[in-house]
C-alpha cells in the first residue's frame, strides 16, 4: 500500500467555510484465476482501488471512512461497482463505533474450515447450519477490557435502504475475543428476523500453535423457524508452510434439518515479492448437495495470481 498525505485545506478552502487536514490511503490489488468445476471451465478477473481516509477532532477524537472501485475478484460474473463513503468510524482511546452501510454481524465464527474462495460453480450444500441475512445499514461498537476484545452489532435494515423503524429485515451480534491457555478464543452470537422468519446462531472458535503451523477448530449451532438451516456445525483448520508455500486444510461438516454434508478445502499461496503471489485451491463437498450439472460439480479447483499494489 502506497500512502499519500493531502493538505486537504488547500482545497477546500475554495470549496468550503472551514478547512479540514485529513489523511487519504490508497491501495490496490488484482487477481486472476482459472477455474475448473467437472469440466466447466471459468476464468475470473477482479480487484480495485481503495480510498481510507481519517481526520481527528481537537478531542482526539478519530474519524475514518474508505471507499472503492471494485470488481468481484471471486465470481465470474463482473459486478463492476464505485462506491462513496458508506459508513463512518469514531475511534476512542479504548474501542469505536461505525455507522452506515454494510455493517455485518458476527455469524460464521464457529466456520473456520471454509478456506476456499473460487467456489462459485460448485454444487452447494443443501442444509447447512447458519442465518439468513447478515449485514446492512446499522451500528458497530467495538471495546476492550483488559485482554478482552468485546463487539456488538445491530443491522436495522438488512435490505441497505436505511429504514431505521420500518425494515422487514433486522439482525443483531455480539462477539468476545481473549486469549486462553496460549491461544485464543472467540465467542459469539447472532440472529436475523427476515419478515418474520428468526434464526439464532451461537458460536465458538479456537486457535492455537501446533508443530510449525496452526490448528483452529470451531462449532456452530443454529435453531429457529428456517428447517434448512437449523442445526451443528464443526469446522477444523490447520496451516503452515512448507518451502515457501503457505498451505490451507480446511474441514466442516453439518448437520441440519435430519441431513449430513462435509465441505473439504484445501489452500496453496506463494509470495514471489513486490505484492506478488500465485496460489491454488481445491474445494469439495459431499453428503447432502445439490444435484451436478453441466455447470455445477462438486469438486472445484482454482489457480491463479494476485497482487497487492
Amino acid at each position: 500500500m502506497k500512502k499519500i498525505a493531502y493538505l486537504i485545506s488547500a482545497i477546500s478552502a475554495g470549496l468550503f467555510s472551514t478547512a479540514a487536514n485529513a489523511d487519504i490511503s490508497v491501495s490496490g490489488s488484482g487477481n486472476f484465476a482459472y477455474t475448473d468445476a467437472g469440466g466447466n471451465t471459468s476464468s475470473i478477473m477482479g480487484g480495485g482501488i481503495s480510498f481510507s481516509m481519517s481526520t481527528t477532532t481537537d478531542a482526539g477524537v478519530s474519524v475514518s471512512a474508505s471507499s472503492a472501485i471494485s470488481n468481484d475478484n471471486d465470481s465470474a460474473g463482473s459486478s463492476s461497482a464505485v462506491t462513496g463513503v458508506t459508513a463512518l468510524t469514531f475511534g476512542f482511546a479504548n474501542g469505536s463505533i461505525t455507522v452506515g452501510g454494510d455493517v455485518g454481524v458476527s455469524d460464521g465464527v464457529g466456520k473456520v474450515g471454509e478456506l476456499a474462495h473460487y467456489n462459485d460453480n460448485q454444487t452447494g450444500i443443501t442444509n447447512a447450519a447458519g442465518i439468513t441475512d447478515d449485514e446492512g445499514d446499522g451500528v458497530a461498537v467495538s471495546t476492550t477490557v483488559g485482554d478482552m476484545a468485546i463487539s456488538l452489532q445491530y443491522v436495522w435494515d438488512g435490505a441497505g435502504a436505511g429504514d431505521v423503524d420500518g425494515s422487514a429485515t433486522t439482525s443483531q451480534g455480539a462477539s468476545l475475543t481473549m486469549p486462553v491457555a496460549g491461544g485464543t478464543l472467540t465467542i459469539a452470537s447472532a440472529s436475523d428476523d427476515v419478515g418474520g422468519t428468526n434464526m439464532t446462531e451461537t458460536a465458538v472458535a479456537y486457535t492455537m500453535a501446533v508443530g510449525d503451523g496452526s490448528l483452529s477448530v470451531g462449532f456452530t449451532g443454529t435453531d429457529g423457524d428456517t428447517a434448512a438451516k437449523e442445526g451443528e456445525a464443526v469446522s477444523v483448520a490447520y496451516s503452515t508452510t512448507m518451502g515457501g508455500v503457505a498451505i490451507g486444510l480446511g474441514y466442516t461438516g453439518h448437520d441440519a434439518n435430519s441431513t449430513t454434508a462435509q465441505q473439504t478445502d484445501i489452500t496453496l499461496s506463494s509470495a514471489l515479492g513486490g505484492g506478488v503471489s500465485i496460489f491454488a485451491e481445491y474445494s469439495n463437498v459431499s453428503g447432502t448437495v445439490a444435484a451436478e450439472t453441466a455447470t455445477l460439480s462438486n469438486n472445484t479447483v482454482a489457480v491463479g495470481t494476485s497482487v497487492a499494489f
